[in-house]
């Protein structure tokens, strides 16, 4: 059982997560592709205003997409990054962070 667990933490701590962004009036989508399909997986999308700091989450996810309508201001550009997260035997694992997507809002 050790054995299985520590391949499901490495299967969550190993992913890969590259995301992307597109920006339409109101909304930014934020989409991620993941390196691997790992069960129970779901996914944080953080954001903020500055590329290096002040981020707070905005979702967590199953899907691999999360459309922001909310809070966003128009001319002002938002940084989005994404990591997944799993849970092994009660413990909570997460993946390196994605590249950091970002958009001006419309």
């Amino acid at each position: 059982a050790a054995a299985a667990e520590a391949a499901a933490i490495a299967d969550i701590e190993g992913l890969k997560i590259k995301a992307s962004s597109s920006a339409k009036k109101g909304s930014i989508t934020v989409k991620w592709t993941v390196s691997d399909e790992v069960e129970g997986v779901k996914y944080q999308v953080y954001k903020s205003t500055k590329a290096q700091k002040g981020y707070k989450k905005a979702i967590t996810t199953s899907k691999t997409s999360f459309k922001n309508t909310k809070n966003l201001e128009k001319g002002t550009r938002y940084f989005y990054k994404v990591r997944a997260i799993g849970e092994v035997d009660g413990v909570t694992y997460y993946s390196d962070w994605s590249n950091k997507a970002n958009r001006i809002a419309k």
